[in-house]
């Protein structure tokens, strides 16, 4: 079985369903996803979604089937932009306390949506990630993209805080991009990090879970919202999901071996209706 960056097995995704008391959670979970979606029905479709993943050859056959059925009951372009509407603003607030300086680098920025929302707040905003979505050119922000597992060609040390925001367990080597925004932060700078994270232990149903279910549970909605909900054909442009998960006590010994101090850490919970994992927020300096 291939083992992620720290050393943990990938199931396949249809692997994960067999569980008898993660396939309950996820069937809960997904059920509200598609209602904040608007889906009527929602557990005659997530019955459908579950049997296209356990009939499918290839993980790639269920992510187009899957999506196919959101499409079914009216779940398309439009509607997700609709429900993600908020979540920079969201984020932000997460966030705004922390963001002590003048100069920004989000990096992994995705949509750039809150890179843009940082900017209006009036901080010199520098977006970076793997591949430039369309619409990033509209912003007015820099852009820079660069090559996983390369260095961003940026000048090193040159930015008050960096952000990885629900970045590193899609990195292939997180602690590589952990050390790539230390060496773009300026000396005393921040890093302020969201991760999905597991081995959780409140009581909520997702801490309920045993860490190995928590982690499980990850992985799918993990493939779920970036694979299924967010469906590319474009093999090159798919979000890349080596499922690099860790604790909070895991990143804690991992930003502590890499020479940040970590001066702040926030549980925030499943935090985001449409990504139900559960997110921590931890403020670094180097």
């Amino acid at each position: 079985m291939v083992k992620n960056k720290f050393g943990k097995d990938i199931p396949e995704i249809k692997q994960i369903i067999t569980d008898i008391f993660v396939r309950k959670y996820i069937s809960k979970t997904l059920s509200d996803v598609l209602q904040s979606l608007g889906v009527v029905g929602a557990e005659q479709r997530i019955n459908s979604i579950f049997y296209s993943l356990e009939q499918c050859v290839e993980v790639e056959d269920y992510e187009l089937r899957a999506h196919q059925l959101l499409e079914e009951v009216g779940v398309d372009g439009k509607k997700i932009t609709e429900k993600l509407s908020g979540r920079a603003d969201l984020i932000y607030s997460q966030i705004a306390n922390y963001l002590v300086g003048t100069s920004v680098l989000d990096l992994g920025c995705g949509d750039g949506k809150v890179g843009e929302r940082i900017a209006k707040a009036g901080l010199e905003v520098t977006l970076a990630d793997v591949y430039e979505q369309v619409h990033i050119k509209d912003m007015g922000l820099d852009f820079v993209c660069f090559v996983q597992g390369e260095k961003v060609p940026l000048k090193s040390k040159n930015y008050d805080i960096t952000l990885l925001l629900t970045v590193m367990h899609h990195s292939d080597d997180p602690i590589a991009t952990l050390n790539e925004a230390k060496r773009l932060t300026k000396k005393r700078g921040y890093i302020i990090v969201i991760e999905s994270v597991y081995d959780v232990k409140d009581k909520s149903k997702f801490g309920s879970l045993s860490s190995e279910e928590q982690r499980l549970a990850n992985i799918f909605f993990d493939h779920f919202y970036n694979r299924v909900i967010h469906y590319n054909s474009n093999l090159s442009k798919k979000v890349n999901v080596p499922f690099n998960f860790n604790t909070p006590q895991g990143w804690l010994k991992l930003f502590e071996a890499n020479e940040l101090e970590q001066v702040v850490v926030e549980h925030l919970g499943i935090d985001q209706a449409l990504v139900p994992e559960y997110h921590t927020l931890h403020v670094l300096r180097g």
